[in-house]
């Protein structure tokens, strides 16, 4: 009996490996960040599952090391005890560092080779949600260990939630499960972090991978010039079997990245924090909330108006308009660029002098609000912060447009030069 002709017969398999199996994949560097994002995931889901089998999510106090402390932060002291423990609360902590970096340049490169146009604004939108959805979770994740800096933080997450004109307090009460610190809040917050958060994102990464086969992804400008064809034929190496010999090494270096930072670089130590107290330690966010962080500092505390019966104050203008403003900004990015394009070819970031120009003054806009975070240690004024946000965007932008208008007006032909 022929086994492969039994199975052939009835699930066309043969048809499925032309039509899956030989999906072409590109292979220049710039895209595997979102397979590094992928991967990531995978990460943090396995070593998730581990964490929660010794993690208690409970404030009920037990006995601990110097008396009676949070059942959280004693089962959290009991994993870093262990060597196998600490590393993979180590591993846990920095894939997802890692994650959000990798789609933070993932958007940037779609972004400044114009992957967005029509017909792929959905999967802008699906990526930015996918961004946004990671550092939710990665925020729910952060109250866990319940320890004095934890639960400060997240402290503070609940005022500006709070700050929120007309729905603030309401809302706020609600996702933090009563007035905060509330004996639910744990438990509400642990099941944002294991249950909703990983099914909301594996629901976007599968959406978005589903759009991105049924588009074909976008390829380098060079591929155009060098082999003329029917833009309706992808060029790139198939699934099976090249792409997943390259997805296995990429997944293996992502895990010796996050092993490798976590052998050198300890994460939030707990122990020395201790666990809640009266006094309030000063904190500051993880590096892809410092801009926020950072626009706090800038908007004077006093700062307030009234608008329908509302009163708006520093921390709503702050940590909730100036990031909605931005954020708003982002999204609608493909409806605000409406230049017609190619289908399948990115577009040279250097052929869109004034979308250069945006992109890079934006990240020093973002540079430069992290900045007004550290004004303290850097010994730096508000008007002198002031001047860094306004000028740093303005100056990177204008010199990216001229540079690169220069660099157009002196690669043309000369009979197709402006007089």
């Amino acid at each position: 009996m022929n086994i492969t002709g039994w199975f052939e017969e009835r699930l066309a398999l043969e048809r499925f490996r032309a039509k899956y199996l030989g999906k072409p994949f590109p292979v220049h560097p710039t895209f595997f960040l979102g397979e590094i994002a992928l991967f990531c995931f995978v990460l943090l889901v396995m070593t998730g599952f581990y964490l929660t089998l010794f993690y208690e999510p409970s404030i009920e106090n037990v006995a601990g090391e110097g008396g009676n402390v949070p059942a959280a932060y004693a089962s959290t002291l009991l994993i870093d005890s262990h060597p196998l423990g600490t590393l993979i609360r180590r591993v846990h902590h920095w894939s997802a560092h890692l994650m959000i970096a990798s789609l933070v340049l993932h958007v940037l490169r779609v972004f400044f080779t114009a992957a967005y146009r029509k017909p792929r604004e959905l999967n802008w939108v699906l990526g930015l949600a996918l961004l946004g959805g990671t550092i939710g979770a990665s925020f729910a994740g952060y109250l866990l260990p319940y320890d004095q800096f934890s639960v400060t933080a997240t402290a503070i997450g609940y005022g500006i939630a709070r700050s929120a004109p007309w729905v603030g307090g309401p809302l706020a009460d609600f996702m933090f499960a009563g007035p905060f610190p509330s004996p639910s809040t744990v438990p509400r917050f642990y099941g944002y972090h294991v249950v909703f958060a990983p099914l909301l994102l594996s629901a976007l990464i599968g959406a978005h991978l589903l759009i991105v086969m049924k588009q074909k992804h976008t390829e380098l400008p060079d591929a155009r010039a060098a082999e003329p064809r029917d833009e309706r034929v992808i060029t790139g190496i198939p699934l099976w079997p090249a792409q997943t010999v390259l997805m296995v090494v990429l997944f293996l270096m992502v895990v010796a990245a996050a092993t490798g930072l976590s052998a050198f670089l300890p994460v939030h130590p707990s122990a020395y924090f201790g666990p809640p107290q009266p006094v309030t330690p000063e904190v500051k966010p993880d590096w892809y909330l410092m801009w926020v962080y950072g626009a706090l500092k800038l908007i004077p505390g006093t700062l307030s108006f009234r608008l329908f019966g509302a009163t708006i104050g520093s921390e709503a203008i702050g940590a909730m308009l100036v990031p909605g403003l931005i954020g708003a900004a982002i999204l609608l990015v493909p409806w605000l660029d409406r230049t017609p394009s190619s289908l399948h070819y990115a577009e040279d970031p250097l052929k869109s002098p004034l979308r250069l120009a945006i992109g890079l003054g934006g990240l020093a806009l973002f540079l430069a609000l992290s900045l007004a975070g550290f004004s303290g240690e850097l010994n730096l004024s508000i008007p002198v912060l002031w001047i860094i946000v306004i000028a740093a965007p303005v100056a990177v932008g204008w010199s990216a447009y001229t540079l690169t208008r220069r660099h157009l007006t002196t690669s043309l032909p000369e009979s197709r030069r402006t007089p």
